[in-house]
């Protein structure tokens, strides 16, 4: 047995109060970033200048298989256990390299965001890359990450404005609604079908009324996320013009998609 353990043995009081004032005299660059209660640094032990980037993330993506692609962007903040420390415990994540472990950390906190590289993100060529980076602005949440996708739904090369409909979609704001009804009579079928997706994501009931006005779009594609944006908004002016796409649509999912939609308003 060490001195240090059976000083702490024998005399447990001045052993705590000297690891406080150990601490006190930390410099704040090693100790972990915010991370909510119960949130322990990823690896284990105290991660120097938690500072994984948003640069180091695109990179990563960059070049992913489509259908891994989606699965991460999808799941970018879920957070799944993160309030019990639950991912401190993955499987074999101890192996990873210290890069994996501060990104994956920083991922999780987001407690820094530099906009500049996820702007340019959303008009990069590789398509992971795009959409990583609207699913970062539109979870950040930060007025200066919702005028970049603003500006860029505005923008005349499709891959941006696509990319930027995604991020909109989960920013809450009330400034994306405009922008995204004006994208519900785009010549694309995909950014109409995106643009009226969002809006029910959004949740502002200022759409209701703009998506009522699509719910004939002649692609199913359309009319299916319109249906389902409705039923999202628990739009009630919304019940015959959906009671009636259920009885009468040609194509199945629309119906599927009406008869949800009318499941979800009261």
């Amino acid at each position: 047995m060490s001195d240090l353990e059976r000083m702490v043995r024998r005399h447990p009081v001045r052993a705590a109060a000297l690891a406080g004032a150990a601490l006190l005299l930390v410099p704040a660059t090693l100790l972990p970033g915010p991370g909510g209660p119960g949130e322990p640094p990823i690896s284990g032990t105290v991660l120097v200048q938690q500072t994984g980037s948003a640069r180091e993330l695109l990179a990563a993506v960059r070049g992913a298989n489509p259908i891994v692609c989606e699965l991460a962007t999808r799941n970018f903040g879920n957070n799944w256990g993160g309030g019990s420390g639950d991912w401190e415990d993955l499987p074999a994540l101890a192996r990873s390299g210290e890069e994996t472990r501060r990104v994956l950390a920083w991922v999780d906190r987001m407690d820094s965001l530099d906009v500049a590289p996820l702007r340019d993100g959303l008009g990069d060529p590789d398509t992971c890359v795009r959409r990583a980076s609207a699913r970062l602005l539109g979870r950040a949440r930060k007025a200066e990450a919702v005028d970049v996708l603003l500006e860029a739904v505005r923008s005349t090369e499709a891959g941006r404005r696509e990319a930027a409909v995604l991020g909109l979609a989960y920013t809450d704001d009330e400034r994306a609604v405009a922008p995204l009804v004006e994208l519900l009579r785009d010549a694309d079928p995909e950014l109409r079908g995106g643009a009226a997706w969002a809006l029910g994501h959004v949740g502002s009931t200022r759409a209701s009324q703009p998506l009522l006005g699509v719910l004939d779009d002649r692609e199913p594609r359309v009319r299916r996320s319109v249906a389902r944006a409705l039923g999202r908004l628990e739009s009630s002016d919304a019940v015959p013009a959906l009671a009636n796409l259920l009885a009468s649509d040609d194509d199945p999912t629309v119906r599927r998609a009406a008869a949800w939609a009318l499941g979800q308003i009261e």
